[in-house]
């Protein structure tokens, strides 16, 4: 298959189970922020806990994901969404419903880094370790669905935000964009990762450079 086949296969398993706790926190973050705020649904209440399976969608969170990811070392998927009632909240709390999700990515993200520093610092690993770069890639695709999922694109959290503050008109429009949104994100973004990948080089370097860098500032401070 070819060395990057490889080289994704050995890490497959730190990005799907990354790709799997990540997005469990996040479906909870969005449960517990809908449950504090209105929404007490039997369904939201078994939603909020990041152990609950049915955070899982097997094709989209394992399966589309794994194959992606080996074949082009490119990654998308997430779990099932929770689905919120927006008349048991109303549409202004809908944006601390939305914005619970990426500060679970968030809060994974960093508490990845924690790990990362607090094993090198006890000397249980060093920045030659393997574990060290898919600690770090974990971290990073944390983050990274975090602030993915803030932008304004349906059905991203980001959308969630601005409809809040849209007329209902408005807003019912913005919502049937959708469809076509999500077509257009793929579209743009596989043609980019296939033609010009220098175009989404942001990415790497986001990975590669910017993430561990927040691991050697840390370190500097405690040391």
């Amino acid at each position: 298959m070819g060395a990057s086949f490889d080289r994704n296969l050995d890490a497959l398993p730190w990005v799907i189970g990354a790709l799997v706790v990540t997005s469990c926190v996040h479906e909870a973050g969005h449960a517990w922020a809908a449950w504090r705020l209105g929404d007490r649904r039997e369904g939201i209440r078994r939603r909020m806990s990041p152990l609950s399976l049915t955070h899982i969608s097997w094709p989209f969170t394992v399966l589309v994901p794994s194959m992606l990811f080996l074949y082009t070392g490119m990654l998308l998927g997430g779990a099932r969404p929770v689905m919120v009632s927006t008349e048991a909240i109303g549409p202004r709390k809908m944006v601390l419903v939305a914005l619970a999700g990426p500060a679970g990515n968030f809060l994974v993200g960093t508490l990845t880094l924690a790990l990362i520093v607090g094993l090198i610092h006890g000397g249980v690993i060093s920045s030659f370790d393997h574990i060290y770069g898919y600690l770090h890639l974990a971290a990073g695709l944390s983050f990274f669905l975090g602030l993915l999922n803030l932008l304004p694109i349906p059905p991203l959290d980001g959308s969630r935000v601005l409809a809040a503050f849209l007329p209902e008109r408005l807003r019912n429009l913005y919502y049937g964009l959708t469809i076509y949104a999500v077509v257009a994100f793929f579209v743009v973004f596989f043609y980019l990762g296939r033609r010009h990948p220098e175009k989404l080089a942001f990415i790497g370097v986001f990975f590669s450079r910017t993430v561990p860098g927040w691991t050697a500032q840390i370190l500097e401070w405690i040391n």
